[in-house]
């Protein structure tokens, strides 16, 4: 099976480590982004498969880069992922009708985060779960 290519936008170093350290190099090809227009220009070079994105990040908040793609891009393959504390009802909704895999509530367990991701990616339904 060929790697995984998972895009992670993530501003909070420490939470970055946690990623790297759950997503295995067997299964996942990793890339990370700061800030949103950072994720952007990631995509447009290296196609991921899977785009977990933080709510709130610099210049360019998870909530915008993934309207931009199911809005403006009419990207509706490539798996999104939502991982943040932020948890209110709106943000869940907003997000669910702008036709993501998943959403994840932080803080998340490293050792259990890369078989959620493969969850939400295999069964590309908008259910959510916590980790």
């Amino acid at each position: 099976m060929d790697k995984l290519k998972i895009l992670i936008a993530e501003d909070e170093l420490s939470v970055q480590k946690l990623y790297d350290k759950g997503l295995i190099r067997e299964t996942f090809g990793k890339k990370f982004a700061c800030t949103g227009v950072e994720a952007l220009e990631i995509c447009e070079k290296w196609n991921p498969d899977i785009i977990i994105l933080d709510i709130y990040m610099p210049l360019m908040t998870g909530y915008s880069v993934l309207k931009k793609f199911r809005e403006e891009y009419g990207d509706t393959g490539t798996a999104m992922i939502m991982c943040t504390a932020a948890h209110q009802g709106d943000h869940i909704k907003d997000c669910m009708k702008l036709g993501i895999q998943g959403y994840i509530v932080e803080p998340f367990n490293f050792k259990t985060i890369g078989t959620e991701i493969l969850k939400y990616y295999q069964e590309g339904n908008a259910a959510v779960r916590d980790v």
